[in-house]
């Protein structure tokens, strides 16, 4: 894969040559988060890049929480073809978006059912990733087998460094864009990688030592198998509010429901997210519901992230990025029920280990 040097000086630059040519969106600090907004010259500066990801999902820039999709329920609505350049997205969303993908542009499932929107959205985007260089407490995709940095996905990534970035190119529309920018890029030397590796060897071991105790064994594809009837669903589902704010801010939760509304003499129909936690997620026609049960609802959605799809495309639904930990009313955390599913089944966990 290819690498460069930008300098801090020539990263001001770059970020003003895409203002010139592109919409740009990148994490910016509000209150206690980084939310994903959009860039200007006025705020270009506050731009903040080599933490932990921002707090709502990138898929929110590909299949948008409600869009109009069409009128008189005819399906030619004209496509947005507006140039964005996202910045700063982490090595969990990149790998969600593995999911989006195999949903929405029929590479996995319903080939002949391909979403024209998201099509179009992630053609028109370019991505540049960056490492996650201080994941929070809530963070534990190393107990997936991932990594806080990115390794595919990405356009372009940027490895902070005291004296600038390590660039890696990872796609046509990251070298592209090198390109129109050649002169504000050098070669990169050895010392360079070696200190991005230095860092991204720490980030990794805060990673595991947050997550120490929640370590398992065998994996959560293992976990989840042959489960369905443990109490452990229902113990951890008590404290569950049926918000659904779990569903809505995963990066890979991609459920939706069709909307009709009439406007003057016409109608209009919309995609809005959906969630399987919600009561009326399964109701079928007639009023039955074959999860009436909180805790089979709770059940239901970590199976499909680590037994549905899994199954069926050979990757996880969930990318350790804590964002349902950290939303949860409830406090549920997602590591402590599996940690609870190995201990019921004298699985070793953690600190049991050594």
């Amino acid at each position: 894969m290819k690498e460069l040097f930008l300098s801090k000086d020539n990263y001001q630059r770059f970020l003003e040559k895409i203002l010139s040519k592109f919409s740009l969106y990148a994490p910016l600090q509000k209150g206690d988060f980084l939310f994903y907004q959009k860039v200007s010259k006025e705020n270009i500066s506050d731009i903040i890049i080599d933490t932990k990801r921002a707090i709502h999902p990138l898929k929110s820039f590909f299949i948008p929480a409600r869009r109009k999709v069409s009128e008189y329920f005819n399906s030619s609505l004209t496509l947005d073809q507006k140039e964005r350049v996202i910045l700063g997205a982490k090595a969990c969303d990149l790998n969600a978006l593995k999911i989006s993908d195999s949903v929405y542009t029929g590479e996995k499932f319903g080939a002949e059912y391909k979403d024209p929107f998201y099509i179009s959205a992630r053609e028109r985007t370019i991505l540049i990733s960056s490492d996650c260089m201080a994941p929070d407490e809530n963070c534990f995709c190393n107990l997936l087998g991932s990594k806080p940095f990115p390794e595919e996905g990405f356009d372009l990534n940027l490895s902070s460094l005291e004296e600038g970035f390590v660039v890696q190119v990872g796609s046509e529309k990251g070298e592209k864009l090198i390109k129109e920018c050649e002169s504000l890029f050098s070669s990169v030397d050895q010392d360079m990688i070696k200190k991005r590796e230095k860092r991204r060897e720490k980030a990794f071991k805060l990673l595991e030592k947050t997550n120490r105790e929640f370590k398992t064994a065998v994996s959560y594809r293992e976990l989840v198998k042959n489960s369905y009837d443990s109490p452990v669903w229902k113990e951890h589902s008590e404290s569950c509010v049926d918000c659904g704010g779990c569903n809505q801010i995963c990066p890979t939760c991609r459920c939706f429901l069709l909307s009709d509304k009439k406007v003057g003499e016409k109608y209009e129909r919309y995609y809005l997210w959906d969630a399987c936690l919600l009561t009326g997620f399964s109701r079928v026609a007639g009023g039955a519901n074959p999860r009436k049960m909180l805790s089979q609802r709770f059940a239901n959605r970590l199976f499909c992230k680590f037994y549905f799809f899994p199954e069926n495309i050979s990757i996880d639904a969930c990318t350790g990025c804590g964002r349902c930990i950290a939303v949860c009313i409830g406090k549920i955390d997602m590591r402590k029920v599996f940690r609870d599913l190995a201990v019921e089944r004298k699985i070793p966990v953690g600190l049991e280990n050594e």
